[in-house]
């Protein structure tokens, strides 16, 4: 790309802000920058965000720098973190002097600038795609730390950047452990998935999320996520919480996991506790196409087992086992397998 059609905004303070409360964040950008910055740090960095709108709008003004930051040279970060060091070291020697501390802040925005004008380079990181074929479950480590699980027959786009983590879910289900993100530049990444009908802001947790047909399910298994949705209020979800999204629009509405555990996949099995028995071959068909049709009411029947997904006909096999303690039977018809029973 030439240089007369890059287009750069210009990086300038917002005069909205009042320049005590950017001399504020700017210190604060140097302290969580500083590799010395600790779990304590973080959250009195979140303590004065809450403490005054202000403070929260000047952080979200550093935010819209991002995309200015999304392109730098490989050989430019050092310098980038050497600039950042001294700025971190004046405030250690003068802390009254914070007009040097803002007017070094504002060298590195100018010559991370600078940087995307004269080398014009690639995008800060491509994004990566990862997928699964229908049968097949994958995990992955994603660079900072966070551990990736895909289930059947899924797709994600990771698409990681100076200021954010962001995994959009195209299709499929996926299983996050979030990771630390301790070589972050400007401290710990906030950490996003999107999704058609939603977006979750995961704040260090472990969860899930399945994204099929206009419904999109979330289940946490430990800490909290924050789910936003269109207009709606954001509703946070707490460990064994499940919501499911419908539509684009809809309110997030919290659901029961009565019949299944919805991360028991990420263990190889399916388990079932009274569920339907046409629920149940409907998971297992996500794994394993097997049509299947039902007659006098075998579909309601009730089911309660573990069910192996690790092998090459899983829905099949599930069905054969429990041929032999239901009361039904199987004939093939046409290109289905009607059950009916005994």
């Amino acid at each position: 790309m030439s240089m007369s059609t890059l287009n750069v905004r210009p990086m300038t303070e917002p005069s909205h802000i009042p320049p005590d409360i950017m001399d504020e964040l700017i210190t604060w950008s140097v302290k969580l920058n500083s590799g010395t910055a600790s779990d304590a740090d973080q959250q009195r960095f979140q303590a004065w965000r809450d403490l005054d709108p202000m403070h929260e709008r000047a952080w979200q003004a550093l935010h819209a720098m991002e995309q200015d930051f999304m392109a730098i040279p490989a050989h430019s970060k050092q310098l980038v973190a050497n600039t950042i060091a001294l700025a971190d070291a004046q405030t250690r020697t003068d802390k009254q002097r914070k007009s040097k501390v803002k007017a070094l802040a504002i060298c590195v925005v100018t010559l991370l600038g600078s940087a995307l004008l004269i080398q014009q380079v690639s995008p800060w990181q491509t994004p990566l795609h990862y997928s699964t074929h229908m049968g097949q479950r994958a995990e992955f480590t994603l660079a900072d730390g966070t551990q990736l699980v895909l289930n059947t027959n899924s797709s994600v786009d990771v698409r990681y950047s100076l200021l954010k983590r962001e995994i959009v879910l195209n299709h499929g289900e996926i299983y996050l452990i979030t990771g630390h993100d301790t070589d972050a530049w400007f401290g710990r990444r906030r950490f996003w998935v999107d999704t058609a009908q939603a977006k979750f802001e995961a704040i260090g947790t472990r969860f899930s999320v399945y994204q099929h047909a206009n419904t999109t399910q979330l289940h946490v298994a430990e800490g909290v996520v924050a789910i936003r949705v269109a207009q709606q209020p954001e509703v946070r979800a707490y460990a064994s919480d499940t919501y499911r999204m419908q539509g684009v629009a809809a309110a997030p509405v919290k659901t029961g996991t009565q019949h299944s555990d919805p991360i028991a996949w990420v263990e190889g099995v399916v388990i079932a506790k009274q569920m339907r028995l046409e629920s149940l071959m409907s998971e297992l068909a996500r794994y394993q196409p097997l049509p299947l049709s039902y007659e006098d009411d075998t579909g309601n029947l009730t089911v309660s087992g573990v069910f192996q997904l690790n092998r090459d006909d899983p829905a099949k096999h599930a069905l054969q086992t429990l041929s032999h303690t239901l009361p039904i039977r199987i004939t093939r018809q046409h290109e289905q397998l009607l059950i009916k029973k005994k």
